[in-house]
């Protein structure tokens, strides 16, 4: 199925005319539907989130205003060369090809904190805020940017980045990426980039002996040969 502007529009008609009032809190790719944005068009979801169970595919496509991204497990978002708008969580459990396009979360919908779960490449990141917005990020090592990775905030309203849990969210960057960073505040508990390797440890010294101990020691054997060697005669 591929939608544009309006096609758009009458599939969210019929899809919240079919289910009732709590789709309007979502738009959904169902479990065996298969969606194709046209190259080059912009698809604006008016604040409420993309659930995909089904198969949806980006490709060059602009996506706006997105509440959220759920991606289900058996779900499969095609991100292609497209730019995705976010204003809210972000969770996967299926699975998204990231391409060569870009992820934005910014404050086109809301301005509360905003959680990432689940296991993630991502080209490009973006997470950026202008109200100082707490980006939870998952700990352990699940998200891996091999573009660009932008932290942006504003002048005394910087972002701030949290692990999800006691232990430490690394951000691991692949060959060649970037990080750029401006009114950001990286907490204790986030890691950009891998962690660093620990130092090489110092191999024990050996000792060794003066060359007053050397003489010693020459001296010492020479007594136990002779005396050896008098046993000997006896």
């Amino acid at each position: 199925m591929d939608f544009t502007h309006t096609a758009r529009a009458a599939a969210v008609a019929a899809l919240m005319a079919s289910t009732g009032p709590a789709a309007w809190a979502q738009f959904t790719v169902p479990t065996g539907a298969s969606m194709n944005a046209p190259p080059g068009s912009s698809i604006n979801l008016a604040c409420v989130r993309l659930d995909v169970s089904g198969s949806l595919d980006l490709a060059a496509s602009t996506l706006n205003d997105a509440g959220g991204v759920l991606i289900q497990s058996g779900g499969d978002l095609n991100g292609g060369t497209s730019t995705i708008h976010v204003s809210g969580n972000w969770s996967n459990a299926g699975t998204f090809a990231a391409g060569g396009g870009s992820v934005i979360f910014d404050d086109s919908c809301a301005t509360g904190p905003i959680t990432l779960s689940g296991h993630t490449v991502f080209n490009n990141l973006t997470l950026r805020s202008s109200s100082g917005r707490t980006f939870v990020l998952p700990q352990g090592s699940n998200i891996t940017v091999n573009g660009t990775l932008t932290l942006q905030g504003a002048p005394g309203n910087p972002i701030t980045l949290q692990s999800s849990g006691g232990g430490t969210a690394v951000v691991n960057l692949g060959p060649g990426a970037q990080v750029v960073q401006s009114n950001a505040t990286v907490g204790g508990t986030v890691q950009i980039g891998p962690v660093p390797p620990a130092p090489p440890s110092t191999p024990a010294s050996i000792p060794t002996l003066s060359q007053w101990g050397l003489a010693l020691l020459s001296l010492l054997a020479a007594a136990l040969g002779l005396r050896g060697a008098r046993r000997r005669q006896a």
